[in-house]
């Protein structure tokens, strides 16, 4: 008696993280049948090959991914990739995604994601961790890649970690650009490459940090902090000298050409755990 291969269902955005995501659980589970939803104009096409079943939506719909879903047998969703914030802007929701959003009081990018989620709890799938599959691509605490960090730029690091937490718990963004002390860019709705290229604009080409961290509170199973090689290209060139990131919960990839690209730019890379974790550890600390 044959059983029927265990199902995935993928909510695809752009960028690699999705493709990564398929080629984790592909590895791991091999018999593994991946369905995945994707978005007019936004899912990374290298996707669509690799699922088993793939159909594309338009951004704010509900009703027809969740029946899509189910009918192709779907429980256990992991969401993954970003979403243009235009298209958010102007997204036409659905008469359930209308319904939603009418009763949200906010409608900031962690609330509009966590009423997805809601909704299709009440469909019966269960949304699981974004960094399912994922673990081996989340730096532990430590020094990643380019050059030690200076004194100077550790202090740096730590004060734009705790700036970066506290915007997040405003539910405004999760990185900030700081250049000896001072808070030179906060990250909002425009995402983290054009953050960075702000900063670098005002910073007048100054070197600054580029901090990343998780929200507070951060449900993992959306919106995890990801960084790769067009992040470290876009702080190259807009005088970002370093990037700390929250250890454990950032999603770090292609890391061979990340490291390629921070030691022929000078940029140091860490990663740091948080006071409300344990502390910066005192070996990763320069002398």
């Amino acid at each position: 008696m044959t059983t029927d291969p265990p199902v995935l269902g993928l909510v695809a955005g752009d960028g690699l993280y999705p493709e990564y995501i398929v080629r984790g659980a592909r590895r791991r589970t091999p018999e593994l049948r991946i369905v995945a939803v994707g978005f007019k104009g936004e899912t990374n096409p290298a996707v669509i090959p690799l699922c088993d079943v793939y159909k594309e939506f338009s951004v704010g719909q509900l009703s027809k991914p969740f029946s899509f879903l189910k009918k192709n047998g779907v429980q256990n969703v992991i969401m993954a990739g970003g979403i243009n914030p235009k298209n958010i802007l102007s997204l036409r929701p659905d008469l359930r995604a209308l319904s939603v959003l009418m009763r949200m009081p906010e409608k900031n990018a962690d609330s509009l994601l966590g009423a997805v989620i809601t909704e299709a709890e009440k469909e019966g799938f269960t949304i699981l961790p974004a960094f399912t599959y994922m673990e081996e691509h989340m730096p532990q605490p430590g020094h990643i890649a380019g050059p030690r960090p200076t004194p100077e730029q550790w202090e740096d690091a730590v004060f734009g970690m705790q700036m970066a937490k506290e915007i997040t718990r405003l539910h405004i963004g999760q990185s900030v650009i700081v250049h000896h002390g001072t808070v030179v860019a906060v990250e909002a709705i425009e995402g983290t490459n054009n953050c960075i290229r702000r900063g670098g604009e005002l910073g007048n080409g100054k070197p600054a940090t580029l901090a990343k961290v998780a929200r507070l509170g951060h449900d993992m199973r959306f919106d995890i902090p990801t960084i790769g090689p067009v992040t470290i290209q876009t702080c190259a060139e807009c005088g970002i000298r370093q990037i700390a990131l929250e250890a454990g919960k950032t999603i770090l990839l292609e890391r061979d050409r990340v490291e390629q690209l921070c030691k022929k730019h000078k940029i140091s890379l860490h990663a740091l755990q948080l006071p409300e974790q344990d502390g910066p550890s005192p070996s990763d600390r320069p002398a």
